[in-house]
């Protein structure tokens, strides 16, 4: 079957002004000013911020996959039911939705409509009707939801996203982790203690920009759906890359971006870097930490050129940008007595605990919980009291790796969340997150679709602000 019915979109403004190449990335530079005269080894961060245009921004074209097997009667639906009727009045006119549900089979409620008091009002019906039975394959939901995205007559400067909700075991025939999501970003939602949240990390890993959640706790479902949909829906940096060479017999010994794919490179022919990071959300980071080796020096040299870097990006689906190289010096002395600067140390802790946690969910998938739980351990050491939000994640995941049944039922998709989070440099949800989730990787719309899911869970019949309302909130804020 073709899906070639999505309705025409209303137009959009054009966003973006030609004017102002950084406009919409900031680009910070942190490192020691002197180095020794020696070969030595020398650390510089990079962090590029995404900030959102004033003026609008492009309309997405989202399908949301949700999961109606048998599992899922009773209260569950009730609570995805809710957390649909959130996401539906936070869309805007410049936004289109359809629904795909799937079982033993994936059937779609709708086409990709324009959002707007009429179709909201026949979206949240058709979801209110929805009843829950048989099995849970996966892949048909999937490849439902992407080939509405591919069969679209109305493609021109449209973003897209797909977000997949499950809480059980896909059925044997199902296999949602070959499925080719090509560029499409797929947010998915492990739902439950019986889902297979293996799954569901995978998928969204193999998307370009997706993002894994693990909601145990059905309550806190509308909370993981407004920080996946606070984010796409205030995209402000697209095909981001950055490339870094190194100079002067400068050596680029190690590149840490985390889960973003990073060209091979020879330190020994010096060749750059080029690392990709795809979107950027308003007010979102990523930081990059560089670690050199200075060649020896015989006499003092002030503002020595040791590294270049330049990035290029597409801003509400325009022709690419390319920045003005930007070098970074160093003067090379005997007297360098420089501390290391607090901003580096702090993100070389954060890399230091993302593999002792990945590390210790390896030994806890093998059953060494002991060793795992010493691991964590050592990795709590590393930290400072500043460190409080790592502290608190490695102390959570420690006790979820109490006992093997503790951990197969909460310390896995925990574990497996923070992972994804950390190596994106972006927001998810995590189990019992209350008290450490903001602050990380948060960006202010997060945080206020965050306040508002919850109002609306505690009374749905709160008023959604409107998209202008939420800005004018975020602005006076920030």
């Amino acid at each position: 079957m073709i899906y070639n019915d999505d309705e025409p979109p209303r137009q959009t403004v054009d966003l973006i002004s030609s004017e102002g190449l950084d406009g919409n990335l900031e680009t910070r530079i942190i490192h020691k000013q002197e180095a020794p005269m020696e070969e030595s080894q020398f650390k510089v961060l990079l962090e590029l911020k995404g900030v959102g245009s004033k003026h609008g921004r492009l309309g997405v074209d989202l399908v949301t996959v949700l999961d109606i097997s048998g599992s899922m009667r009773g209260s569950k639906l009730a609570k995805m039911k809710l957390a649909m009727q959130f996401l539906v009045k936070k869309l805007s006119p410049s936004d289109r939705l359809s629904v795909v549900t799937f079982n033993r089979k994936a059937d779609r409620l709708c086409p990709l409509c324009q959002i707007n008091d009429e179709s909201r009002t026949d979206i949240i019906q058709k979801v209110n009707e929805i009843v829950s039975r048989s099995s849970t394959n996966t892949e048909s939901g999937l490849k439902l939801a992407l080939k509405i995205l591919g069969d679209r007559v109305h493609t021109e400067r449209r973003r897209v996203a797909i977000m997949l909700i499950s809480d059980g075991m896909e059925d044997a025939e199902s296999k949602a982790v070959c499925v080719s999501v090509r560029d499409v970003p797929v947010y998915t939602f492990a739902c439950g203690s019986d889902c297979d949240p293996e799954v569901l990390s995978r998928i969204s890993k193999n998307s370009n920009g997706g993002m894994f959640a693990a909601v145990p706790d059905f309550d806190d479902l509308n909370v993981a759906f407004s920080t996946a949909l606070a984010g796409l829906l205030h995209v402000a940096i697209e095909d981001l890359t950055l490339t870094i060479k190194p100079l002067n017999s400068s050596q680029l010994d190690e590149v840490n971006a985390g889960s973003y794919p990073q060209t091979k490179y020879d330190t020994v022919l010096k060749e750059p870097v080029i690392i990709t990071f795809r979107t950027l959300y308003d007010r979102e980071t990523r930081r990059v930490l560089l670690l050199l080796t200075l060649p020896k020096v015989v006499e003092d040299e002030s503002a020595i050129k040791i590294l270049d870097i330049v990035y290029k990006y597409r801003v509400g689906g325009k022709d690419t940008l390319e920045s003005g190289t930007k070098s970074i010096h160093v003067t090379r002395n005997d007297l360098s007595t420089e501390a290391e600067n607090e901003e580096v140390l702090a993100e070389e802790r954060r890399i230091s605990v993302v593999s002792n946690i990945k590390e210790a969910r390896i030994l806890a998938d093998r059953k060494n919980l002991e060793e795992a739980r010493i691991n964590l351990v050592v990795a709590k050491k590393l930290l400072s009291e500043v460190d409080a939000i790592l502290t608190a994640q490695l102390d959570q995941l420690f006790l979820l790796m109490v006992s093997p049944k503790t951990y197969d039922e909460q310390g896995f998709v925990f574990a497996l969340a923070l992972e994804a989070s950390h190596e994106a440099q972006r927001a998810t949800t995590v189990p019992g997150a209350d008290h450490f989730q903001a602050g990380m990787f948060n960006t202010p719309h997060m945080d206020l679709f965050i306040e508002q899911a919850r109002s609306f869970d505690m009374d749905p019949v709160y008023k959604i602000p409107t998209e202008d309302e939420d800005m004018k909130i975020v602005a006076l804020v920030h």
